[in-house]
């Protein structure tokens, strides 16, 4: 196997030279060069990428925490910063954050152990203050889903309390003042905008904010399965719903059917959708589109640009509001 002490004798160059040149660093002339990418070619010289991360004092690596690797909601986002990382010609080190502040210190730890040169944090536990502590001791690193007004440069945010407010107000635009909420869990800053949104309109329509009618769950199908149950044992009328999440809207129909309720013929349901699920459901659910795909490319973009890569202009926006996707779900109640 061919050494950088072989290329340089080939290429008749100090072994410096060879560095400056695979490593894109210090002044090096065109002939000099091309000479050097000659003879790496021809030896079939492959760079020890350790030792070159030595040598630049960086790792080419993308570190990414993200709360959990299930559902198409991550694996949207991981496929989407990939993406970017790949154009980058970097190399991307995932980790979970889990569901604790402890386990996000800890993959946060991980990653900085990995000595990543940018990182891209989906974090839900971690306080204000530690990130923006520890935005003077990282690498630099971009937020995703998450607005933090002292880090307002490095974070891509989307709005989810005019979202839930646009969700419910299809359904009273159609007559519904009877609608149950299957939330997110509400420590949470997503899940408790998402249902302030809920709640907001609400109010503007001085309809008083029944708490039996609203459910916390984890985003998932089982939760929304048991939330929409424990809904209908209160035996209170009900004509609509509104989903925090698709998986949630799944389970949520699944209860519904197993009462042998119809939708929308007895109860009328909109959802937030990030990854169109709800076009796979019969009737196909209207829903509150939650655009993580374009919020990870630009987050990807933005960090590219923080760390000055080339070929990465800073994103035109960082802030994102949801779109209603109107389908058969909803009726009327007039």
């Amino acid at each position: 196997m061919a050494t950088i002490k072989d290329v340089a004798e080939h290429a008749q160059v100090s072994r410096a030279t060879v560095s400056r040149v695979l490593n894109n660093t210090g002044q090096v002339t065109e002939s000099t060069r091309d000479r050097v990418n000659a003879a790496i070619k021809e030896l079939d010289y492959r760079p020890n990428p350790v030792a070159q991360s030595l040598a630049c004092n960086t790792s080419n690596t993308i570190g990414l925490m993200v709360s959990s690797f299930r559902g198409g909601f991550f694996g949207d986002l991981m496929a989407q910063v990939q993406q970017v990382v790949d154009t980058a010609g970097k190399v991307m080190i995932v980790t979970q954050g889990k569901h604790s502040a402890d386990s996000e210190r800890a993959a946060l730890e991980h990653l900085t152990n990995m000595r990543c040169d940018g990182l891209l944090l989906h974090v839900r536990y971690l306080s204000d203050e530690e990130l923006i502590e520890l935005a003077e001791k990282l690498p630099p690193f971009v937020l995703l889903d998450r607005h933090i007004e002292a880090l307002s440069d490095r974070c891509v945010t989307f709005d989810h309390v005019a979202a839930g407010e646009k969700a419910v107000q299809v359904l009273m635009e159609q007559g519904h003042q009877q609608i149950a909420c299957l939330a997110g869990k509400l420590f949470k800053d997503n899940a408790r905008q998402r249902f302030q949104g809920y709640a907001n309109k609400l109010k503007e329509k001085a309809i008083p904010l029944d708490m039996e009618l609203v459910t916390e769950g984890g985003y998932d199908r089982e939760s929304g399965y048991r939330g929409m149950k424990q809904i209908l044992k209160t035996g209170k009328t009900i004509t609509a719903v509104y989903a925090c999440s698709e998986e949630m809207a799944v389970g949520c129909m699944d209860a519904l059917q197993e009462q042998g309720i119809k939708v929308p013929d007895d109860i009328s349901l909109i959802s937030y959708d990030s990854v169109d699920l709800c076009t796979l459901l019969t009737p196909h659910v209207s829903a509150l589109h939650f655009p993580i795909t374009e919020m990870a490319s630009v987050a990807g973009t933005l960090l590219m640009n923080q760390m000055h890569i080339e070929g990465f202009n800073k994103p035109a926006h960082q802030h994102f509001e949801g779109e209603l996707r109107i389908r058969q779900s909803v009726k009327s109640c007039l």
